[in-house]
């Protein structure tokens, strides 16, 4: 999974991108020169380490999540003058848009509108996002339009239909995660990653006097902007930066200190998954203990190939126990002896925390 971080100048979306991934961090100047900061962060499980305890494998597999500190985005969107080719690429990497909004008051920093406006911005970059969906279909439209008119090619009248859509959508000022799309239209886009689909976290940037009504302030921001695609954390990130500078021990005791009882990486996975609606399952032996990531709703041969193309094409049975069955017995073995193991076949849906076997043949 990757999260991209967007926000205006001085929002504290860098701090934020430290706090989340203080050591794994390297900076290269992507496409259109814009920087793109990258960090791989692997996810806290705790059920990886107690299946660790039971098998004692060679090898440790977490799952992952990559950050990107993305520039590209100023909150204007009346630049007529904008092509495509503006846009930075790296901005349609990401699967989640993870907005830093500053709500944090500090005169010493300016802000690029001249005051703090939290709702301002949020409405901003969210019209500069439906803008450049608007500026990438206008030019496919464009291109596509005489193909389908000299060609004569159905394929590409059913994407300028498609696109025909879309387009009127975003004139009205509205984000594409809105638009309701059959599978056929939701095909036909998928390759365009346009940004206002994305789902969106708002991560709002608040100052150490507001860390006592921290919940309060996400509240208020939840029940205006939460809904479709969109979810809202609060967060200090100064403090959290802080933060993850510590030492475990240290860490914990700061966090208690502070009256803060998550930590921003926590809260942005847990809020990143729900967006996504991810799940994890677990595999184990002696050579390794590995945590999987796939949508919910995945069904067995299709979480197998999660694991390897030739597990999903060769499915025979998915030996499935629950997490909580095989910790409390202490092994497959005697999970087994209580009733614990199940043999689930191609209909499955695989739930989050199976800790599972394939069976497959090739």
């Amino acid at each position: 999974m990757k999260i991209g971080f967007i926000g205006l100048a001085q929002s504290g979306k860098t701090t934020i991108f430290n706090a989340v991934a203080p050591h794994s961090q390297e900076s290269h100047m992507g496409a259109a020169r814009m920087e793109v900061r990258r960090g791989i962060v692997k996810v806290p499980d705790e059920r990886v380490w107690e299946l660790v305890k039971i098998y004692e494998p060679k090898k440790i597999t977490f799952a992952e999540i990559e950050f990107m500190d993305v520039a590209g985005v100023s909150g204007k969107k009346a630049d007529t003058s904008r092509t495509e080719k503006d846009i930075p690429p790296a901005l349609r990497e990401p699967e989640v848009l993870a907005h830093v909004v500053r709500v944090f008051k500090k005169e010493m920093i300016p802000h690029p509108e001249g005051s703090v406006d939290p709702h301002r911005d949020i409405e901003n970059v969210e019209s500069e996002l439906i803008f450049n969906d608007f500026i990438s279909t206008e030019a496919r439209l464009e291109k596509i339009s005489r193909q389908a008119r000299l060609a004569g090619d159905e394929s590409a009248k059913r994407e300028m239909k498609t696109l025909e859509k879309v387009k009127q959508h975003l004139e009205a000022e509205k984000p594409l995660r809105l638009l309701e799309l059959t599978p056929d239209e939701t095909k036909i886009i998928k390759g365009f990653r346009f940004l206002s689909r994305k789902p969106k976290l708002l991560i709002l940037n608040v100052g150490e006097e507001d860390i006592p009504r921290i919940e309060q302030i996400n509240k208020e921001y939840a029940e205006k902007y939460a809904g479709k695609d969109v979810d809202v954390v609060a967060i200090c990130g100064k403090v959290q930066a802080e933060i993850s500078e510590l030492d475990e021990e240290d860490r914990e005791e700061f966090m208690q200190d502070m009256g803060i009882t998550q930590s921003a990486l926590d809260k942005m996975i847990h809020k990143s998954f729900d967006l996504l609606g991810l799940i994890t399952y677990l595999t184990g032996g002696e050579k390794e203990v590995h945590a999987w990531t796939i949508p919910e709703g995945t069904k067995a041969p299709q979480a197998a190939g999660a694991i390897h193309n030739d597990f999903e094409k060769g499915f025979i049975k998915a030996e499935v126990y629950t997490y909580d069955e095989l910790v409390k017995y202490g092994s497959e073995a005697e999970a087994k002896k209580h009733g614990c193991l199940r043999l689930e076949g191609k209909d499955y849906v695989v739930k989050d925390g199976d800790f599972i076997i394939f069976r497959f043949n090739v």
